[in-house]
Parts: structure tokens; sequence; C-alpha cells
């Protein structure tokens, strides 16, 4: 039995969550164009015979500007303390910051072995992507033991990478059962699924306001009866979120409630309210009822 934790990094929107959702074959990790989209380490888990493998989906690596903002990076120093190997995701199509390549060589030498993938590989020519592993390939060396480029929506490559991964765990026992894809409850991936349907159908002035609070859940029947709120920092959002008449909230909800009801394999009823929180992302107490907990 081979078990073990392997940790994604890289820059906002570089695919490390599309990555995870592929590899485990289901969506642990919600997914939008916007920045900062993750905001918690998330763990999706891969079971095959003789093998588990624990994907740990990190935020992106940014400059913290609220106290969601240093909770972001916190969970990325905690994801990349003790794991047993790392993943560093680059976007072809954004092309190798020298940043990020410091970052890459200082993860080497961590004990840990490193494997970079070169993502989103479809968005860019073929040349594009031999100039790029070109300028990758001198970092395998020591602990960077290989470069993978890779494509999410074309699922190039997915299980090259996950072959290479699985190489790389120690022998070990299950660290999850068998049907377990994550390691977060239900509550919580529900009200992630929410704010994902918010993030793709907003405009881009608002989504890093929003959180998602779930207030209850109760299975009545065959249904389960779901209400959350969504926290935004303004009134004027507020009206944004809610619509004309209620048609932006209406979209959110029946996009949200499908994805949901996948989730369980069930029906829900889902209920969204809208509340304002003024600068609730700098607020300790805001930023744990929102899910987002040190512990």
């Amino acid at each position: 039995m081979r078990s073990g934790f392997v940790t994604f990094v890289g820059r906002p929107n570089v695919g490390k969550s599309s990555l995870i959702n592929a590899l485990v074959g289901e969506k642990v990790s919600i997914v939008s164009p916007k920045p900062q989209t993750t905001r918690d380490r998330i763990m999706g888990i891969l079971n095959e015979p003789n093998v588990q493998m624990i994907f740990v989906d990190t935020p992106g690596i940014h400059k913290p500007r609220t106290k969601l903002g240093e909770y972001m990076n916190k969970a990325i120093k905690k994801a990349t303390d003790d794991v047993d190997a790392l993943v560093y995701v680059f976007d072809a199509s954004r092309g190798l910051f020298d940043e990020d390549l410091k970052r890459l060589s200082s993860y080497a030498g961590k004990g840990y072995p490193v494997v970079v993938v070169l993502n989103k590989i479809d968005l860019v020519t073929r040349e594009r992507v031999f100039e790029l592993l070109s300028q990758l390939n001198p970092f395998i060396q020591g602990d960077i033991v290989d470069v993978i480029p890779c494509s999410c929506r074309k699922k190039s490559n997915i299980e090259t990478l996950k072959k290479s991964l699985v190489d790389l765990l120690p022998e070990g026992e299950q660290y999850f059962f068998d049907d377990e894809i994550s390691d977060k409850p239900i509550s919580y991936m529900m009200c992630e699924i929410i704010r994902e349907k918010a993030l793709l159908l907003l405009s881009d002035e608002i989504p890093h306001g929003l959180g998602v609070v779930m207030q209850s859940y109760e299975k009545k029947g065959d249904v389960v009866n779901v209400e959350c709120d969504i926290i935004c920092e303004k009134n004027s959002h507020k009206q944004i979120v809610i619509g004309d008449n209620g048609s932006m909230i209406k979209k959110i909800g029946e996009s949200a409630r499908k994805d949901m009801e996948k989730l369980i394999d069930g029906k829900i009823y889902l209920k969204l309210f809208v509340k304002v929180r003024d600068d609730w992302r700098n607020n300790s107490n805001f930023i744990r009822d929102v899910g987002y907990s040190d512990k």
C-alpha cells in the first residue's frame, strides 16, 4: 500500500484546483477564472487499488491585503510543512516569472520531492511549450525530480502526472475511508459551490468580498432543506448580488443547487439570503463564521 500527502502550490489561477479535480475524478475544489478562488487548504482524496493519495489544494501565492489574505498565506505554509511530495504549478499562457522560479528553487532541499507542472499547454503553441520546458529543465536536480506539461481541459498528461506522483509515495496505511473524496464536511463544500457560482456570474468588482455561511441543513423525507447567507461588504454589492427583482440571486441558487444535488446524490431545496458585513475580511470573528479557521 502506498499512501501520502501531495501539496499543490503556485500563483493564483494557474489551475491547481482543476488539476486536483482531474486527478481525483471528482469535484473537490471550486474553480473560476477569478484570482484567489481557493481560500483554504482543501484535501482531495484519490483511492485506487493499493494507493491512497491525498492532494492538498492551497490558495494562490499572493501579497495579502486583508486578514483573510494573511490566513490564506498561512494555509499555504502549513500545507508545505509536512508533506510527502510537492507540485509547483505554472501557467503556460502567462510564462515563467523570476519570483516563481526563486520560490521553486527554495522548495529544493526541504526533504521532499518536487514535481513541476506546466499547465494550460492547450492555450499556447507547441513551440512555446518547448521554449518554456527548455527554461524549466535546468531546474531538474536534487529534490526537483520532474517537469510535466499538462492540460486539464484536454486531459493531456493527467495520467502521466498521477503515475509520477504515485511513484513518489512512501509505503503506508490509509488515512481516509475508501469512499471519502475530501477532508471537508458537506456543509463547507456546499457553501463553496454557492460561492463558485457567484464568482462565475458576478462582475469582477464583487467576488473578493463574498463569503457564504450555512444557517441550516435539515433533511425532510427525500429532500434536504438548506439555508445559506451570502455575505458581502457593501450595500451596493448586495443589490448587485440580488439583481433586478431577484434575478441574480435566483441564477446563483439554481446553478448551485444542481451541483449540490450531485454532491449528495439527492434533492435539495435551497434558500439564499444576502447580508452586508462591512470589511468582514479584516474581522477574525467573521472570517471564522465564513468557515476559515486556524484549527
